[in-house]
């Protein structure tokens, strides 16, 4: 309801906001041509229909796909505006209400509309006005993917979904990955892909048994300082064996020395 009454709301004020900005520009137009009226109307409501579904399919983000009819029917409107000239009147509704509009609320409200259009790249998703196919097949996927997960919720044990549903999900990620390496996609497929890969993140853990995992890391802590200190006496046994050998072959090469030249050894 909240958002219904804005939308209103803006939608009046952008409306007021032209007429007031055309009354003013000029003392020679005191009521817009036929024709011209009914079109800013026109204009008006497209373009806060549109502002309203985008905020309405924000999160997730489904834009491209639940918004296309209202972008669409604000281009139309604005072309029909560009098009229009009222040659029976003295006023052209072109410069009316476009040129003469200090504010060019019409020309900013229709940048607004490609600018949010852009932004979620819906052209990659979309044939005219229907997805293409690449979209098509990795959306069915995901739903396949997020049917076989609400079956499992309800049993919350081990989360079952991570086990029942491992081949949807692998599905999917890898028809997606495979996609994206020739194909870019709009914000309605990369959101998609990204809330579900937060989804199954929980599973990356659950795949194993936690006890297990808790009992092989306390294992491995408790075992490192008996490993290091057995290790250090293999590491200070070999050097005395070494030192030790040293000293008995020199004693022995002394004394053979000392024979050999005649002079005696007391020890």
């Amino acid at each position: 309801m909240t958002k219904l009454i804005f939308f209103l709301n803006f939608n009046l004020y952008v409306y007021l906001i032209l007429v007031s900005r055309i009354s003013a520009s000029t003392t020679s137009i005191d009521i817009i041509p036929d024709g011209c009226d009914d079109l800013l109307k026109l204009f008006a409501n497209e373009t806060a229909k549109f502002t309203l579904c985008v905020i309405s399919n924000a999160r997730p983000v489904t834009v491209c796909e639940h918004c296309v009819n209202e972008y669409n029917k604000v281009l139309m409107t604005y072309e029909n505006i560009q098009k229009l000239h009222n040659n029976n009147s003295e006023v052209d509704c072109l410069m009316v209400l476009t040129n003469i509009d200090r504010l060019q609320v019409v020309y900013a409200s229709y940048s607004y509309v490609l600018d949010m259009w852009e932004k979620a790249s819906c052209k990659l998703c979309l044939d005219g006005v229907v997805l293409n196919e690449r979209t098509k097949q990795i959306i069915k996927r995901e739903k396949l993917l997020e049917a076989c997960m609400s079956n499992h919720r309800n049993d919350t044990k081990n989360n079952s979904f991570c086990f029942g549903c491992k081949s949807e999900y692998d599905d999917l990620n890898s028809f997606y990955n495979t996609q994206k390496i020739d194909y870019e996609f709009c914000m309605d497929v990369v959101d998609m892909i990204n809330n579900t890969q937060t989804d199954w993140r929980i599973c990356h853990v659950s795949n194993y048994n936690s006890e297990w995992v808790l009992f092989v890391i306390s294992f491995i802590v408790l075992l490192m300082p008996v490993v290091f200190y057995f290790i250090n006496w293999l590491l200070s046994k070999e050097r005395s064996n070494v030192l030790l050998f040293q000293n008995r072959w020199h004693e022995r090469f002394t004394n053979s020395a000392a024979s050999t030249s005649g002079y005696v050894v007391i020890s």
